[in-house]
């Protein structure tokens, strides 16, 4: 900072001994504007001010009388309060361009940032597209039903995105999530209980969609598939991160499926390492699935406090009661 402030006075004083055949003693601040406004650019406030001691020393020895003397007459000491304070006025400009500019420079690594993420994004969501795909035509036996089991599924992961890039800086809300996947069952005969969570955008979707496959089969086969049957989402935060329970109660008799179906094998292969696992109990009772997952940075502690459960208004039709399996 001094060094640039003491090039900057040096340059300035150089050019004006350069000028004086021409301009003589008359504008004794013409070249050190320029070096006080480079200054503050270069090294910021402190930096202008700096150049703009060190120019004030200058001229008042060189071109301030009495010449070559650091004495002030009167009129030499207002014209040096008219420098300093247009002086200032540079150097207050130099701070807000400087200000613009790392400004500009923060937004555009940003954007760098938003849109190498998106990339990343768009390649995971792709493999899962390809993936959903593939274990889907495995157990379709025709197209409508392949038609009538995939639209659905990316349904429910185009909702999870869309509650992503509402907000896309922070991590979806666990709540917000899990109504927004779970509405197309509309039940009444859901509740939902927790305290306010974010979920890490890496594996939002992939939640949205494990979410979406136990709620289908709760509505083909489960608790959902009969009148009195009811389902309980309940979550709590703990030292190792979110863990989510899924509890289904007064459905049809239940008993572990025949086969190994699309929402068995995303259970077991859902979540990256590290990234969160589950764990699927076909109870008597009803279906009992555990899911832990890390807790996203921002919990939204302060975006909403802890509700009373909330319950969905709108009931499931009857449906006849299956044996549960795995949809």
């Amino acid at each position: 900072m001094q060094l640039v402030a003491g090039v900057c006075v040096l340059l300035a004083t150089l050019c004006r001994l350069v000028m004086t055949p021409f301009v003589a003693d008359g504008v004794p601040f013409l070249a050190f504007f320029p070096a006080i406004l480079v200054a503050g650019l270069l090294a910021g406030p402190r930096g202008g001010l700096s150049a703009l001691a060190y120019a004030s020393i200058v001229i008042d020895y060189f071109w301030l009388p009495p010449f070559w003397s650091f004495e002030l007459t009167a009129p030499s000491f207002r014209l040096l309060v008219l420098f300093w304070l247009f002086s200032g006025s540079l150097i207050a400009i130099a701070a807000l361009v400087r200000m613009l500019v790392r400004v500009i420079a923060e937004s555009e690594k940003r954007a760098t940032i938003l849109a190498e993420e998106m990339t990343h994004r768009m390649r995971n969501v792709l493999g899962l597209v390809q993936a959903i795909s593939r274990q889907t035509l495995r157990t379709a036996t025709n197209l409508p039903e392949f038609q009538a089991t995939f639209e659905p599924r990316i349904s429910a992961l185009g909702r999870a995105h869309d509650l992503i890039a509402d907000d896309f800086e922070n991590p979806a809300d666990l709540r917000e999530l899990l109504k927004s996947v779970l509405e197309p069952f509309g039940a009444s005969r859901l509740t939902m209980s927790g305290v306010p969570v974010g979920v890490p955008r890496e594996i939002s979707a992939t939640l949205a969609l494990v979410i979406h496959e136990l709620g289908t089969n709760a509505a083909k086969y489960g608790a959902l598939s009969v009148p009195a049957g009811e389902v309980t989402v309940l979550w709590a935060r703990d030292q190792e991160g979110v863990r989510l329970d899924w509890r289904e109660t007064n459905g049809p008799p239940v008993t572990p499926p025949s086969r190994t179906g699309f929402g068995s094998r995303l259970l077991k292969t859902a979540f990256p390492a590290h990234f969160g696992e589950t764990s699927i109990a076909f109870e008597p009772s009803g279906v009992e699935c555990q899911i832990r997952f890390p807790a996203a940075p921002d919990p939204f502690e302060t975006r909403r406090q802890p509700s009373a459960p909330d319950r969905k208004r709108r009931a499931l039709p009857p449906a006849e009661p299956r044996s549960p399996s795995t949809a």
